[in-house]
């Protein structure tokens, strides 16, 4: 037998040296191959990853009120399994990606600023422990969007964006970091620190270890318009003083500051209205007086404010409004249309609690099909000049009678037949005695990101169907009024502040606000719309349940206590009459509309009152409207259909368009 030669020795040899050294991967974040023929391989790593993937699949596929802190501690428990192995690089970055996301989405719920720094420290690991990873770049984004969206820490943001810059200093991502950072900068060298604490508070005997704590101060803010968000670990107690005409202060009694906000300076817009803020600790002057912590809020020129307590999270909200911009408000709603004192809201069977058949309700769906005079001669009138009019939009039915705003308990106007038609589509043609300039309408679609709202049976997630909902209306309205600026307070699947929503709507001085949700109950046969305004003293507590249900909740495994009372120490929002008003003409269309596709999923629930945090203190007519039941498999199958969603916003649209012809001038009046 011949033995092998030198050479073919060496070439064996070097196979095997490649065979053996050869990575399992080519790129450290490469997927599998999808047309790979053999399973890759089966590590400990791998199974540990799989695990955490099917926890994280199962928490996210509850709504969010749903979710218990232990839920997200487990799912963060199992990425730190595969992190303290530390076997796979690519299931390790990846696994500190995933954990980061789950602190920075606990943050965002129950309002806890601490979380948020544990955010930026799990993105710091992964770029020092994998700094050739394909996540970095997200990671060092992430670290920067957190110190600038979610603490507002001018320093900290600052550092977060050079970082970025000196990584990847010849990225698009870079050229724009560095215009972030000198915007910055310029707010640096103007201000000194605007927290100042000693800590003099940790050894007080009224600041006790459990005593509430200063966790962050927020803004959002406009040319005229600012909001503030104080965040609390825990209520406090709070006493707001206007000093002179340019600072606001905000007493807190018996309450220390975090320490990772000491020695901070806050991030605060380019505005004319809001100028800086200071947080520093106050002593008491007096036996009798408390120790505690004052906000100071500096404002640019002569302003209102108003001051409200919210809870799940405890948290204190400042809207102050440019008396210059306030002036213009007071005048626009003394011209608008008066309501009548009689006028009163039904008061709807309860959709949270009802347990029984829809009968009841169902009957209350005619009482918004009013019998008008002459309304068979109308119908027919209409149909024979149908060849007259343009056709309706999207292959949807007309509404071919007034929508008429949902006044139950009191005797309707009869129509004349001699009036046009209202339709979906129909343009502004009606004469108004007096009218108000509309110029703005914000859009709300309802949860986002990591809040899912309500999912039924089917996987459908609120979510999902108010967003849709949303820019279908938002097409009608411009097709109809193109000279209307329409905003959404979101146009994509991420989390917005429900704060931040109405500051939104606010700085940007829209005339209408719309907030659009889908309804839950533990009935599965529950259905129906509903809409609501706010009115809080008025609020029944059954009503409140759904607000409840909306506004968002803390992680908590124990049972929520409600909400305080609203205290406001000034009011200034939330013009009632006018939103009284305005859900009464989208609850109308609502049922009129959805009604001619599936009368059972337009059972009349009512207008109602309830404290939804999205509507508190909007400076504008404003409304929430609960569209349908997810948790009804009947009308749930009907959602899944893009054709009933867009019945829905062209529903939305014909008690809009109806308010819209009531209230704006026409362009004749206009001049």
């Amino acid at each position: 037998m011949r033995k092998p030669t030198r050479n073919k020795l060496f070439v064996q040899a070097v196979v095997l040296t490649l065979v053996l050294c050869l990575p399992a991967r080519q790129t450290l974040n490469a997927a599998y191959p999808a047309n790979a023929t053999a399973a890759p391989p089966h590590t400990l790593a791998e199974e540990l990853f799989q695990h955490a993937s099917q926890l994280n699949q199962t928490l996210h596929s509850k709504p969010l009120e749903e979710r218990s802190s232990g839920d997200y501690l487990r799912l963060l428990d199992a990425y730190s399994q595969v992190i303290r192995l530390n076997t796979d690089n690519y299931f390790s970055a990846e696994s500190l990606t995933k954990r980061a996301e789950l602190q920075r989405e606990m943050a965002d719920v129950t309002g806890d600023s601490a979380l948020y720094q544990q955010a930026i420290e799990t993105l710091r690991q992964l770029v020092a422990e994998h700094p050739h990873s394909a996540f970095v770049g997200d990671a060092l984004i992430n670290i920067a969007q957190i110190y600038e969206e979610n603490l507002q820490d001018l320093d900290g943001a600052v550092a977060a964006y050079q970082e970025l810059v000196a990584y990847f200093p010849a990225s698009v991502l870079a050229r724009e970091a560095r215009a972030v950072v000198m915007r910055f900068e310029s707010q640096i060298g103007n201000r000194s620190v605007d927290v100042m604490a000693a800590g003099k508070l940790s050894s007080n005997p009224e600041a006790a270890p459990d005593a509430p704590q200063l966790t962050n101060v927020r803004n959002f803010s406009g040319q005229d318009y600012a909001r503030v968000v104080i965040d609390l670990s825990r209520d406090a107690t709070f006493t707001p003083t206007k000093l002179g005409n340019q600072r606001i202060a905000i007493q807190l009694d018996r309450t220390a500051i975090a320490p990772s906000l000491y020695g901070r300076r806050f991030i605060v817009g380019d505005t004319h209205l809001l100028k800086r803020l200071t947080v520093q600790e106050s002593g008491a002057a007096t036996a009798s007086e408390k120790s505690g912590v004052q906000i100071e809020i500096e404002i640019g020129e002569q302003s209102e404010y108003s001051a409200f307590k919210l809870s799940d999270p405890a948290r204190i909200v400042v809207d102050i409004h440019a008396a210059t911009a306030l002036a213009k408000n007071r005048e626009a709603l003394a011209t608008a249309p008066k309501e009548k004192a009689t006028e009163r809201v039904t008061d709807a069977p309860n959709s949270k609690s009802s347990t029984q058949p829809n009968e009841a309700i169902a009957k209350t769906a005619n009482l918004t099909r009013p019998k008008l005079e002459g309304s068979e001669a109308l119908a027919r009138a209409n149909k024979a000049n149908s060849a007259n009019r343009q056709p309706p939009l999207m292959g949807l039915p007309e509404i071919t009678e007034p929508i008429i705003p949902h006044t139950p308990n009191e005797a309707r106007p009869a129509a004349s037949t001699t009036s046009p038609a209202t339709t979906i589509a129909g343009a502004v043609d009606a004469k108004v005695a007096s009218g108000v300039s509309i110029n703005c309408v914000v859009i709300d679609a309802g949860h986002g990101g990591h809040d899912t709202g309500t999912i039924s049976g089917n996987g459908m997630r609120e979510k999902d169907l108010t967003l849709d909902v949303a820019r279908r209306l938002k097409s009608y309205i411009k097709r109809t009024y193109p000279d209307i600026d329409v905003v959404m307070t979101r146009d994509g699947d991420y989390f917005v502040a429900l704060e931040q929503r109405t500051a939104i709507a606010n700085a940007r001085h829209a005339d209408l606000f719309i907030s659009v949700h889908a309804n839950s109950s533990p009935s599965k046969v529950a259905s129906g719309v509903e809409t609501y305004f706010v009115s809080p003293d008025k609020a029944k507590a059954d009503d409140q349940e759904t607000a409840d249900r909306e506004n968002t909740k803390p992680l908590s495994d124990k049972p929520v206590e409600k909400a305080p009372p609203i205290t406001a120490s000034v009011t200034i929002g939330n013009r009632v009459a006018e939103s009284r008003e305005l859900a009464r003409y989208i609850q109308s269309g609502l049922v009129r509309g959805i009604g001619a596709a599936s009368p059972r999923t337009a059972a009349n629930r009512g207008v109602k009152h309830a404290g939804f945090v999205v509507l508190l203190g909007a400076a504008m007519p404003s409304v929430l409207a609960e569209v349908s039941f997810l948790s009804n498999p009947k009308d749930e199958a009907l959602l899944q259909t893009s054709q009933f969603r867009e019945r829905i916003a062209a529903s939305l649209f014909a008690g809009l368009n109806a308010y819209l012809k009531k209230n704006r001038p026409t362009e004749a009046q206009a001049k």
